[in-house]
């Protein structure tokens, strides 16, 4: 049960009476930087820095060259970064004076670069789009250009739907929560945890020490068992971000040092340091197309950003900062449309980091003051690519499966308004799709030839050999990919409500699953993953696969009319089973209500 502060009239009174702080003494404790705030600004710079890192590396894989990635990438998302921190700062900060109650600290709400759109877009918008280009013909640099500005269209159209979405509250209202947090957590366990761990043990030494290091610093738990906390507290409230970080770089130079390490020493730094500015993207060039291809990448990335920052604004109120979720949500929504006309191909963010912040650093706002102008100022002056160029991924980059812990343990430990207990089964199956997502990624990168293993399958027997039953499973799965966030929301949404016991709901979203289906919104047989008319398809798929969801929407709203005999429930079994859901956890739902008023009526 959550704890209540009493006050006596008198005292309420006084608080109500006490005048506000002086402008002079708000902006002395919001600014001037305190222990918690170097490490909250540590925390959060790094965060940023191991994104941009992760950016760059994807996109030279693809075959980008690094002076065009350097100039046109990196300053655009620092930029808005920059923006976006400022912003939420000023907003801190005019918070705090607003504030009658002198024992209220504000926090400044971290803001940043989405981890999963840092990653995602790159491997599912921008590389492909490079590689399309390429293969029409484009030079190198042409194909750069083609493919940068599709990126910077998709993140415009993520802004616009995110305004919307803060506007009419739409995820909120109708999505399941199973599905809108299993989304989220299928991107963070193949996206940021499978992708990033193959990125960390590339460098197996240094990757697995500073990983190692991260966990022992990182996860603030109690073990239940006998009440100690399993992670190491250091003094001074240090980043165990940047320690973790620091000793990995440590181990990585002496080894490449004295050449044993697997990734040779980085050459020719100085040469590549590129000091650049904000290009203006033209996205409307690329307007028609974007929707066409990445819409259903878009409307996603839109959500489950829309809904962290709920998620993090209301767990901001109850520790007595009270933003207005609204405001937090449109500041993000304008500094993400901002960075896609400045360059941006990712998203900004608000960060989860704020309740630590709060309660363990006491940060203010001085912290996201200077780390929004160090990054921005980087993306002027060039020291940002510069520092992803000289700190090893290996060492930097594991922050990524911390956060894919904390994403996907809040999804399933039931702290999330919603999800209770006997979701899991829901939540699970919403990672799938992420899940073939990453294979499809990995796929692609052994053979651009299998992404016409739908349209085409004998062309990819013929040319790459393989055996009809192997190309038939591969077509699976780059179908099954194709859309995966807003399938992952739609697959959850509709095994949550049934879980719920609420099967009319469930028909309607299966009934749009079909719907999408049949103009590839998702689960698109076109090699690219785009939308169309199914008749021009190229293939009967679309009509196969909306049929089966059509059919499964039919016969779920059929089961809504049956009503289970109650008199047949085992009431010893039904007491232990609640007994142990209660034991288990604090939290409890609608439904286990009613069977708990149905076990009383009929027991006694």
């Amino acid at each position: 049960m959550s704890k209540k502060n009493y006050m006596t009239s008198s005292q309420q009174i006084s608080l109500l009476d006490s005048p506000k702080k002086p402008w002079s003494h708000t902006l002395k404790d919001q600014m001037v930087p305190t222990s918690g705030d170097v490490n909250a600004l540590f925390s959060v710079l790094l965060d940023n820095l191991a994104n941009i890192a992760s950016m760059v590396s994807i996109l030279v894989a693809f075959g980008m060259p690094m002076d065009f990635v350097a100039r046109y990438f990196v300053p655009g998302p620092a930029i808005a970064v920059m923006l976006g921190s400022l912003s939420l700062s000023f907003y801190s900060i005019w918070l705090d004076h607003k504030s009658n109650d002198p024992s209220v600290l504000y926090t400044s709400i971290p803001i940043g670069l989405d981890a999963p759109t840092t990653i995602g877009l790159p491997l599912l918008v921008v590389g492909p789009a490079f590689l399309r280009s390429l293969g029409a013909g484009n030079s190198t640099h042409d194909a750069s250009m083609d493919a940068w500005l599709a990126g910077c269209t998709t993140v415009f159209l993520i802004g616009v739907f995110k305004v919307l979405l803060s506007l009419l509250s739409f995820a909120q209202g109708y999505f399941h929560p199973v599905g809108k947090a299993g989304a989220l957590a299928g991107i963070g366990l193949a996206l940021l945890g499978l992708n990033q761990l193959l990125t960390i043990l590339e460098e197996p030494v240094a990757g697995w020490i500073s990983l190692w290091v991260l966990f022992l610093l990182l996860l603030h738990r109690v073990n239940k068992t006998n009440g100690l906390p399993i992670n190491i507290q250091l003094p001074f409230n240090l980043s165990g971000v940047l320690l973790s970080a620091v000793i990995g770089s440590l181990i990585y130079y002496v080894m490449a040092a004295a050449k044993i390490s697997v990734i040779p020493m980085p050459t020719d730094i100085l040469s590549n340091y590129v000091v650049s500015y904000p290009h203006p993207a033209d996205i409307f060039s690329r307007f028609a197309s974007t929707i066409q291809q990445n819409i259903s990448i878009a409307i996603p990335y839109a959500i489950l950003v829309n809904i962290g920052g709920l998620t993090i604004c209301d767990a901001a109120v109850t520790v007595g900062n009270n933003y207005n979720t609204r405001v937090v949500l449109l500041i993000d929504s304008a500094t993400t449309i901002i960075g896609s006309f400045l360059g941006a191909v990712t998203q900004t963010t608000p960060y989860i980091g704020h309740t630590v912040f709060h309660q363990k650093f006491k940060a203010r706002s001085g912290y996201s003051v200077i780390t929004g102008v160090i990054i921005g100022l980087g993306g002027f002056l060039g020291y940002i690519s510069f520092l992803t160029s000289i700190l090893p991924k290996p060492a930097i980059i594991p922050i990524f499966i911390f956060i894919a812990f904390e994403i996907c343990s809040e999804t399933f430990h039931g702290t999330l308004s919603g999800i209770f207990r006997h979701h899991a089964p829901a939540i699970v199956w919403s990672f799938f799709p992420a899940l073939f997502q990453f294979v499809n990624i990995i796929l692609s990168q052994i053979s651009p030839t299998l992404s016409d293993s739908v349209i085409d399958p004998q062309k990819v027997i013929t040319s790459l050999g393989l055996a009809p039953n192997v190309v038939s499973m591969v077509s699976v799965i780059i179908v099954l990919a194709h859309g995966f966030i807003l399938t992952s929301l739609l697959w959850g949404t509709s095994l949550g409500y049934i879980l719920d016991n609420q099967l009319a709901k469930s028909a309607i979203f299966l009934a749009i699953t079909a719907f999408v289906t049949f103009f590839g919104v998702i689960h698109s047989v076109n090699p690219n993953g785009e939308v169309y008319l199914p008749w021009n398809s190229g293939s009967n798929l679309p009509y196969h696969w909306s049929a089966a969801y059509l059919l499964l929407a039919i016969i779920t709203y059929a089961f809504s009319f049956y009503q289970p005999d109650q008199s047949k429930i085992n009431l010893n079994d039904l007491e232990n089973n609640l007994n142990n859901n209660n034991s288990s956890s604090d939290n409890n739902d609608g439904s286990t209500l009613d069977i708990q008023n149905h076990f009383q009526e009929k027991k006694f």
